[in-house]
């Protein structure tokens, strides 16, 4: 089973992302997904940059592949993504457009979560235009996780820990809470490295603003289901970046794949990192609840 890791979901300075990817280069992940899925105005680096990063990433013997935009909205976008996939390396496509530019037959292209994957006939179709691999959209449950993988043979990728990427908006939600509108940007959200925190009237988490996206409060986590993932077939873990303890992650995550940590026990040290935790769409049920190992599918 692969271990790897998505595309950074907000905005970061240019040192802080060149930062990371160096010290990402030492983390035990064999993918690495880079590019930009949220907004093009946060993008912090070049083409040269990315590449640099990407050669980097494969000297330490990882596999890269660029992320798309989740939605393409305009001509600015559009050859922002023209310009990415230009770049010599596999691509996970976002924003179906992404098929009308890419010839599948001397690129890799997968389809990302933000793809409409949810069943057989949508995977069929996929496969059927040269796509080999699938991240499943994260609301998917387990259950039709296991029925799409045995039924279509597709290699599958799930997203395993993270803040949840819920719903896009052509607008942006950051620069609306400044009074501002998006073509007003004045990138606020890097005020924010891992989102702006929305709470209730009662003052309850209910949702995480990254400019035109919404994601969970709280980080969704499989790490008590690795073996179960496993036995259903599937072949890829994936974990969304963080601006703190991301290569803590990556090893409690890498040791409960090489059956060095149990389910608690890998539980137990995210605890420890801190931070609250759901799973609910793993077991059919509320995405904010948290379902224990001890749920019997």
């Amino acid at each position: 089973m692969e271990l790897t890791l998505g595309p950074i979901l907000f905005e970061w300075k240019r040192d802080e992302l060149l930062k990371f990817y160096d010290d990402v280069a030492g983390m035990d992940l064999d993918r690495v997904y880079i590019g930009e899925v949220i907004c093009t105005k946060k993008l912090a680096f070049s083409s040269d940059d990315i590449q640099n990063i990407a050669k980097r990433l494969e000297n330490s013997g990882k596999k890269v592949t660029l992320s798309t935009l989740a939605v393409v909205s305009n001509e600015n976008e559009l050859d922002f993504t023209r310009r990415l996939i230009s770049l010599p390396y596999s691509i996970e496509a976002n924003d179906m457009c992404v098929f009308n530019m890419v010839d599948t037959s001397e690129r890799e292209v997968f389809a990302g979560p933000h793809i409409t994957s949810y069943n057989v006939p949508s995977i069929e179709f996929l496969k059927g235009v040269g796509v080999k691999r699938v991240t499943f959209p994260v609301e998917l449950p387990r259950d039709a996780v296991a029925y799409n993988i045995k039924n279509t043979g597709i290699e599958g990728e799930v997203f395993s820990h993270g803040k949840v990427p819920l719903a896009f908006s052509w607008r942006c939600y950051t620069s609306r809470a400044f009074g501002l509108n998006k073509t007003g940007c004045r990138h606020h959200c890097a005020k924010y490295p891992d989102g702006m925190e929305l709470k209730s009237m009662n003052n309850e988490p209910v949702f995480t603003i990254n400019g035109t996206s919404i994601l969970s409060a709280d980080i969704y986590t499989l790490v008590e289901f690795v073996e179960d993932l496993k036995e259903i077939g599937v072949k890829a873990l994936r974990i969304s970046p963080q601006c703190k303890n991301t290569a803590e992650v990556v090893s409690i995550f890498r040791r409960r794949i090489n059956g060095e940590l149990g389910p608690k026990e890998g539980l137990e040290e995210l605890k420890k990192l801190g931070g609250s935790f759901c799973n609910g769409w793993y077991a059919g049920g509320a995405g904010k609840d948290y379902i224990e190992k001890v749920l019997q599918f």
